[in-house]
């Protein structure tokens, strides 16, 4: 394994194991500076001094929400998601490029500062709409109490979630430290279930990443050497490597925040991950009687990965994918772009930009709505109104096929990076990918003329 992976999977284990030590303590104020001290220890432990990128972001947002809470949510995303940019770019200053794990958090210390924003707005609009109105038990979940500076700090460099995710909003966050949920909650029999799949990903990640290591893409015999079938089938096998990578780093979150209590909610209140409860908030107000079988931790859920290899479309697999980010993509991003036509296009193109400013984001995630467009008249249009049961299986089999097909080639282009190594790599299999879409798209429009 490589130096920086080592790291990566030593922070999470110690952080894992520390959540036990910390569910113990009971105290609100020494619980909530424990988390605090411990994820500032982590930050500085990979950052060094480059931990001041972390400080000067949420040092910017908590002033940001005190001074304009009607315009916060913008001023902190143009900032935070400059910064973000300035961050990856720092060399072009005569500052020294930061490590790749502090990276990570900044990467999710953007979308929690961000985030915190638009709850303190909307919180805003919500009083000010109802002045004087007596507010029901789903207002009053949305409205949170204003952080103050310390508190921003608190939520930001808190420990769990810090290097890897999930997302989870400020007001999950207050919820761990002033309700109970979480010493309710049964969480011994979840963490041995997730904990049984770490050793199948470790030993399938090992084993492929040293037969099928992605270096290969950058020698020249891999080109001229082997056949087109090959070359295809080396995608595939990129993509197993990096999602059994991903699959890991998503497990060992979810393992944090349960050894935690971060995010349990009542059953009844139908926790959504990144969202929280949905529904049923009165009994929210009435925790102290509900029994213990009722809690779950579906709010800091990240990926389901039996479903995520089951379903059979992109936009299925993207809706379970990673789970926590989209609520945010969807929610800060999504449905505040008033052009509908632009949302996803646009949500894609921020989700690129989170990721980092290489090429192969934008090829790999900008191609996405695209191929969703088609993808959509096959699924309503063809299998949906299969006249049989055997043409709907086709159907499907063939829409899982294009899945795994354009997933394995998107990928891929996401770990190239540069537009050098993704151009030689597409020219290598003939730009297949963009052809079958393109064709795929000029059968539907064929046979859309042909029966009107």
């Amino acid at each position: 394994m490589y130096s920086d992976d080592t790291v990566y999977v030593g922070l999470l284990v110690l952080s894992f194991l520390f959540s036990f030590l910390f569910r113990k303590v009971k105290h609100k104020n020494l619980k909530q500076w424990m988390s605090t001290i411990y994820g500032a220890i982590i930050v500085l432990t990979v950052s060094g001094l480059h931990i001041v990128h972390p400080i000067i972001c949420t040092l910017v947002n908590s002033i940001l929400i005190q001074i304009d809470k009607r315009r916060c949510h913008i001023l902190s995303f143009l900032f935070t998601f400059g910064y973000l940019i300035f961050f990856r770019m720092t060399t072009y200053f005569g500052i020294p490029y930061p490590p790749a794990h502090t990276n990570l958090i900044q990467m999710m210390l953007t979308l929690k500062l961000v985030g915190l924003s638009f709850e303190v707005h909307d919180s805003y609009l919500i009083k000010l709409k109802q002045k004087d109105a007596k507010y029901d038990a789903e207002t009053k979940f949305k409205i949170i109490c204003q952080p103050s500076i310390l508190e921003v700090f608190h939520y930001a460099f808190c420990y769990v979630g810090i290097l890897t995710g999930p997302y989870f909003k400020y007001r999950t966050y207050w919820d761990l430290f002033n309700h109970n949920y979480w010493r309710k909650a049964t969480y011994i029999n979840l963490l041995i279930k997730k904990i049984r799949i770490i050793p199948t990903l470790i030993i399938c990640y090992l084993a492929t990443s040293w037969i099928f290591p992605l270096s290969e893409f950058k020698n020249d015999s891999f080109y001229t050497s082997t056949s087109l079938s090959y070359r295809l089938w080396y995608m595939y096998s990129s993509f197993f490597i990096f999602r059994t990578r991903l699959y890991l780093g998503f497990i060992f979150s979810e393992l944090i925040c349960i050894a935690s209590g971060m995010g349990a909610y009542p059953e009844v209140t139908d926790p959504q991950s990144g969202s929280g409860p949905t529904r049923n908030f009165e009994s929210l107000e009435t925790e102290y009687s509900i029994k213990e079988e009722v809690y779950n931790f579906d709010c800091i859920e990240s990926i389901d990965i039996m479903k995520v290899e089951t379903v059979s479309t992109v936009r299925g697999a993207t809706r379970i994918w990673n789970m926590t980010i989209q609520y945010w993509i969807a929610e800060y991003v999504y449905r505040r772009i008033p052009v509908k036509k632009l949302r996803t296009l646009v949500a894609f193109g921020i989700s690129a930009l989170w990721h980092g400013i290489y090429t192969g984001y934008y090829v790999s995630l900008c191609s996405v709505p695209f191929y969703l467009a088609v993808e959509d008249i096959y699924d309503r249009q063809y299998r949906n109104y299969a006249d049989s049961a055997g043409k709907r299986i086709l159907w499907t089999f063939f829409l899982y096929t294009m899945k795994m097909y354009q997933f394995s080639f998107w990928g891929c282009t996401f770990q190239l990076l540069h537009i050098d190594l993704i151009f030689k790599y597409c020219q290598s299999i003939y730009f297949l990918p963009y052809i079958v879409l393109i064709t795929m798209y000029a059968i539907s429009r064929f046979n859309n003329l042909r029966t009107s």
